[in-house]
């Protein structure tokens, strides 16, 4: 018998927002995109060489205050569809109890960028909902695809010897209000931004922090009672 093994879900679907609150979403999206650029945040670790871009949260309130009407919306949006996502992809029965956390990045991309080759760490999924994909787009039957246009391509991350790679990709079209839910471990990128215009999109990274494990975890630094933390030498 062949079985195919650990499939993965992944949503993808119109979300129910106007022209016009597409609109707002993305004047906020670009105008916090461009405000941490001018105002990154200090690096705690100077001698590593690496650029954190995105350490920020537009769910917190120095950055909701600034927001449109439209982003409480969103938001409950968001929680409504994951919890919705958890219970038709995974089974879960009490999807409506968890306790979900979330992180909000904008993304904005100039002419010739793209999205390099990553996967998400410290969440469970990520969804991505598409403001822009700019203007005078080829479409895609007239690309190269080994050029494309903003593509989102989602990479099955197992390795299978004589098993065909283009048969591990997926090619998922974007377009503005687009959602995307996959899971965060999905190696993933995009094809780069060839078209007029700019391109933005809200990614929120998402996790359940309840009915698991976590709520086992305890601070290491501090004692619960159980051992004298003074006699730990």
């Amino acid at each position: 018998m062949i079985e195919n093994l650990w499939p993965t879900p992944v949503l993808t679907d119109k979300a129910p927002w106007s022209d016009s609150q597409i609109e707002q979403l993305r004047v906020f999206a670009v105008e916090r995109f461009k405000n941490h650029k001018a105002n990154p945040p200090e690096h705690s670790l100077p001698d590593v060489g690496v650029k954190l871009r995105v350490q920020l949260n537009l769910f917190h309130s120095i950055h909701e205050a600034l927001a449109p009407s439209v982003w409480i919306q969103f938001r409950q949006w968001v929680d409504k569809l994951y919890r919705s996502y958890l219970a038709q992809a995974h089974g879960l029965r009490n999807a409506e109890e968890l306790l979900i956390e979330a992180r909000c990045i904008p993304v904005h991309y100039q002419q010739g960028m793209r999205a390099q080759p990553h996967y998400h760490h410290t969440c469970d999924h990520v969804l991505c909902l598409y403001l822009d994909c700019g203007h005078d787009r080829r479409s895609p039957i007239e690309r190269d695809w080994t050029v494309g246009d903003g593509e989102l391509i989602l990479q099955d991350p197992r390795p299978m010897a004589g098993f065909p790679f283009w048969e591990k990709l997926r090619h998922i079209e974007t377009y503005p209000g687009l959602v995307v839910i996959h899971p965060s471990r999905v190696w993933h990128e995009s094809n780069p931004f060839n078209a007029q215009g700019t391109r933005t999109l809200l990614v929120v990274t998402l996790r359940v922090a309840s009915h698991n494990y976590c709520e086992l975890y305890c601070n290491l630094s501090k004692s619960e009672g159980y051992i004298n933390a003074t006699s730990i030498s």
